[in-house]
């Protein structure tokens, strides 16, 4: 223990006295607090649209209930009255959004969820094209990338661990003060891992307190969730333990300095530039995605057909899929402008069109199935799906996001439509009480989380044990 805190103390001085060092540290620190305050920015945008969408739908909201208590001694009175819980006027002047609300931490992963529309407008007639079914691109965001907080710690923290570390052997050789050490009988094996404790401890408070400058962040925007928190915490920390893992591996090698500065910046471009690339496009190449315009194709063609159909056959089949709306079936229903007739056009088009698009999505979805399969060969990859994971910006998150408005889509539908076939209007208190979306976090995130930090720390103990089976030659 004695030994233990020696080392420290020294490292301590030896830092203080290296004023590159100091500056290094200070740049990538300052990196990551620029990285915070992108996200945040980031963020914020996206909570000032989304407190946009919810004050315009409040405003609208408002002035629905107060239709049903126009004055009529006016004819703009008279006509909101009128109007007042016709279900087509409600969803005209006052669609439902869905909305996808940034996680707690979410500013500080920035992910595929962030590329795509975070709301959806909820109709009985729903763009298919949007969503799940659209591509994920945003260009605006593509074009400048995303400088968030995870990209400092996957990206630019192991080149700081290996700038502080990849000498900490080889510097002893050189300068031979490894056999002085010897000759004083202190155990020079112990003193190197002493000296890459220290380095480690170093960058993994470095990385805690940018994380938790991040956390402060957050909270001036979204509530705080500790077990995120926890989890993002723990999963840093064995990711950065995984680096100096390797950079442990390669210095028992006994190269020189030169030798393992190549070395060590190789494995960083192989782990972070070469192996994801090659699963990408390994994962491109077997499970491609088709071109979009073939859903496009497929929804006009629908369009035209369905809206083409004889109206007898057009409402023959919407009470064949509807059985519990038989007994409201009246001769008027064929009229032109019969509101059963719309219906029954909306019913039938997203049904052709949500077997088109699900044919659609499951190639998206091998794709995400793949590429989560194959990130167990490459820690960096899983330590951003990890991170993407815990602020629930991933595409997996997305997914989730989108089955469930898919799911919410239907209930409104079926909730219109009672009202549409019944030639109804709906009450004020009808009003009230219209569907509302509420978003259900991912089941078992939490355990997933845990397991892939018990992976990383799993790899990160076996380098470390192969690497205390080499023998430092003095």
């Amino acid at each position: 223990m004695h030994l233990f805190k020696t080392i420290f103390l020294f490292e301590l001085r030896l830092l203080a006295r290296q004023k590159f060092i100091v500056f290094l540290i200070g740049f990538f620190f300052a990196a990551g607090l620029y990285s915070i305050y992108s996200g945040y920015r980031f963020t914020q945008k996206q909570l000032a649209a989304i407190d946009s969408l919810q004050h315009g739908y409040q405003k609208k909201y408002n002035e629905a209930v107060a239709s049903f208590s126009a004055d009529t001694t006016t004819a703009e009175g008279k006509t909101l009255f009128n109007q007042a819980g016709i279900p087509a006027v409600i969803e005209y002047k006052n669609p439902l959004n869905a909305i996808h609300k940034p996680h707690s931490i979410s500013m500080l992963s920035i992910g595929q969820r962030d590329l795509a529309p975070y709301y959806d407008v909820i109709t009985r007639k729903r763009n298919f094209m949007q969503g799940a079914n659209a591509e994920i691109s945003n260009p605006e965001v593509l074009a400048s990338g995303n400088f968030d907080l995870a990209y400092v710690i996957i990206y630019l923290l192991p080149l700081l661990a290996i700038a502080l570390t990849y000498n900490t052997l080889s510097k002893e050789k050189e300068q031979q003060t490894d056999k002085l050490l010897s000759l004083q009988g202190l155990y020079f094996s112990r003193i190197i891992s002493y000296k890459l404790v220290f380095r480690f401890v170093l960058i993994g408070i470095m990385a805690w307190l940018l994380s938790v400058i991040g956390f402060i962040s957050s909270v001036l925007l979204i509530s705080f969730d500790p077990i995120a928190a926890i989890l993002w915490l723990f999963s840093i920390s064995a990711y950065l333990l995984f680096w100096f893992a390797i950079v442990f591996f390669i210095i028992r090698l006994n190269q020189s300095s030169v030798h393992n500065a190549l070395y060590l910046f190789g494995l960083w471009c192989f782990f972070l530039l070469l192996l994801p690339a090659l699963c990408n496009a390994t994962i491109r190449l077997y499970h491609p995605i088709p071109l979009k315009t073939d859903a496009a194709v497929a929804l006009r063609e629908n369009s035209e057909t369905v809206w083409a159909l004889p109206r007898k056959l057009l409402i023959d089949t919407f009470y064949l899929n509807n059985p519990k709306y038989r007994r409201l079936r009246v001769p008027s229903d064929t009229s032109e402008n019969s509101n059963k007739r719309f219906a029954a056009y909306y019913d039938l088009l997203g049904r052709r069109m949500t077997r088109s698009i699900e044919n659609y999505n499951q190639y998206p979805e091998k794709q995400n199935t793949a590429a989560v399969r194959l990130s167990w060969i490459n820690p960096a990859t899983k330590t951003q799906y990890m991170l993407n994971g815990i602020a629930e910006t991933g595409l997996k998150d997305y997914l989730s996001y989108q089955d469930q408005v898919n799911a919410f889509q239907k209930i409104w539908v079926d909730f219109m439509n009672d009202y549409i076939i019944s030639d109804k209007k709906l009450s004020l208190n009808d009003l009230r009480n219209l569907p509302q979306f509420k978003l259900k976090p991912a089941a078992n995130k939490n355990s997933i989380i845990i397991r892939d930090i018990i992976y990383l720390l799993g790899i990160s103990f076996c380098i470390i044990f192969l690497s205390a089976k080499f023998r430092i030659k003095n």
